[in-house]
């Protein structure tokens, strides 16, 4: 059953491929929904990009990097949705990493 901004249990905890623990607070998938084409139907492929989607560091700030995924049922002619990631280390437990979902967003075709 999909997941809905109301009945989700916040913040929102997975694991990507390689079992990096990543999370999604309320407060950043509200900031998602402020994008061009985004849904709240779309919170389940948002989640399943970052479990099972292709990711890429970006070169001008390497602690963020964009997951990406394509989706046949994007509203519009968007392809693909990409998630952008913040890798850090939890300020209070350094010895915790602090990963957390910046943004998200529908784009049409991804190079």
């Amino acid at each position: 059953m999909p997941v809905s901004i109301d009945d989700a249990k916040w913040p929102i905890f997975v694991k990507d491929k390689r079992s990096r623990e990543i999370y999604l607070t309320e407060e950043r998938w509200r900031h998602a929904l402020d994008h061009p084409g985004m849904e709240e139907r779309l919170l389940d492929s948002v989640l399943l990009t970052l479990k099972v989607g292709g990711r890429k560091q970006e070169a001008l700030d390497p602690s963020k990097y964009k997951y990406r995924r394509r989706f046949e049922d994007l509203p519009e002619d968007y392809t693909h949705i990409v998630v952008v990631v913040k890798f850090g280390i939890d300020p209070v437990d350094p010895s915790r990493e602090n990963n957390f979902v910046l943004t998200a967003y529908l784009v049409k075709e991804y190079p």
